[in-house]
């Protein structure tokens, strides 16, 4: 069969499931939802929706050519992760703003250019859309503003070496970092991004 040709599928992929019913099952940092569907062939079927926020992630790229992380301690895998800086936007917050307060309260860098390179779903029974941002000319200007329940380091590593850490598997938004770096390499950008761009695709390029 060809890459063209379509494979055998079950009912109609494209049929739309009627949503019967819904109850709340947990409420805290992250809400579960049970969504009770009727399914095209007459069944139904429950499914849990997981309930949190939309969240942002910056890929901060400084003015020596250093991208920021954020080493935090991850309580799903149990072990310190280098992440991206990022959280929840705030209700009402814009993304670009959400992105930009992040990346200052978590590392005291704050960012020259700012790229809202889109989002994705985080999994497919969650309602969060993870953003990716991509800035550049970051600078330190001081200390980071942690929360009552933050901890971690900052630290930087050389650009010529992200690829490798967002393939690693180490972080939690790799996925979705690549995705926004690839689409920034694409995008119409204005004349202060371009060359970030440019850095962009060179990084992109094996």
């Amino acid at each position: 069969m060809s890459a063209s040709q379509e494979s055998e599928s079950r009912g109609d992929p494209d049929s739309v499931w009627t949503k019967i019913g819904s109850e709340s099952m947990y409420t805290g940092y992250i809400g579960v939802r049970r969504d009770q569907y009727r399914l095209p062939d007459g069944s139904e079927s429950g499914w849990d929706v997981l309930l949190i926020g939309d969240t942002v992630s910056v890929v901060a790229f400084t003015e020596d050519d250093r991208v920021v992380l954020f080493d935090q301690y991850r309580v799903g895998p149990e072990s310190v992760l280098g992440e991206l800086p990022g959280g929840l936007i705030d209700p009402g917050e814009d993304v670009v703003t959400a992105g930009a307060r992040e990346l200052r309260e978590e590392t005291g860098y704050e960012a020259g250019v700012l790229h809202h390179a889109g989002a994705e779903w985080a999994a497919a029974n969650s309602r969060r859309r993870k953003n990716i941002l991509i800035a550049g000319g970051c600078r330190r200007v001081g200390d980071p503003s942690w929360g009552s329940e933050e901890t971690g380091r900052v630290r930087t590593i050389a650009a010529s070496d992200l690829m490798d850490h967002l393939l690693s598997g180490e972080l939690s938004d790799a996925g979705a970092a690549l995705r926004g770096l690839h689409s920034f390499s694409r995008a119409a950008v204005h004349s202060a991004l371009q060359p970030l761009q440019e850095r962009v695709k060179e990084l992109l390029t094996p």
